[in-house]
């Protein structure tokens, strides 16, 4: 018996529905990976925003509300190169949600997600040809953006690694840390200023990754 007309509509309906899902998912999760609309840069920079607001700590109730105060002065970050200003601040909301949830939930599976470089066989420590930091010079973002990105991202990674391989905390004394330029080109100015910028969002990244109390 032949479906009918309008089982085959609902058929395409919910295919395209699933792809779409599928679609939306891999887009958030392939940050560095590919094109990144203003409201998928925005839920990355919102989740990692919300994951430090959300981590347990041993700060008073006071001190905690201060930390989120200054959070939100901070704002969020938003420059034109991004693109929609509206669409980068409804993707940040939905970001710093989500990270808020997941840290204090002791969730990490997200973070691990958005943060992890596209390349599994990356490692800063060892190279810095890595294809996906392509997306900063075709946006021509600032170099504390820049440097503040792709620190965040490998000191996640390297917080990951040492976690699992059960390694003391030491940030500081991976190599690329030490060095400080992964990304950087002679168009972001000057590499001292760089070098600080990336350094201090890898120490970030590195703690949210690694597990450990800012």
């Amino acid at each position: 018996m032949k479906p009918s007309l309008s089982s085959l509509r609902w058929a395409v309906l919910g295919c395209l529905m699933l792809l779409a899902a599928a679609s939306s998912r891999a887009q958030v999760a392939d940050y560095h990976g590919g094109p990144l609309d203003a409201r998928q840069h925005g839920y990355q920079h919102g989740y990692e925003d919300g994951y430090e607001s959300g981590r347990p700590s041993t700060l008073s109730n006071r001190e905690q509300d201060i930390r989120n105060q200054r959070l939100k002065a901070r704002g969020n970050g938003y420059q034109p190169s991004f693109g929609s200003e509206a669409e980068y601040s409804q993707g940040y909301r939905e970001g710093f949600d989500a990270g808020s949830t997941d840290a204090s939930n002791g969730v990490r599976s997200r973070l691990e997600e958005l943060f992890q470089w596209k390349d599994p066989n990356f490692n800063p420590d060892r190279s810095h040809l890595d294809s996906s930091d392509g997306i900063y010079r075709d946006n021509k973002w600032s170099p504390e953006h820049v440097a503040g990105d792709i620190g965040y991202r490998d000191g996640v990674n390297a917080g990951i690694q040492d976690r699992n391989q059960h390694r003391p905390y030491r940030p500081r004394q991976r190599l690329a840390w030490r060095n400080g330029n992964h990304g950087y080109d002679a168009a972001l100015g000057s590499p001292r200023a760089y070098r600080t910028a990336y350094r201090l969002a890898y120490e970030m990244g590195y703690q949210d990754g690694f597990g450990a109390s800012r």
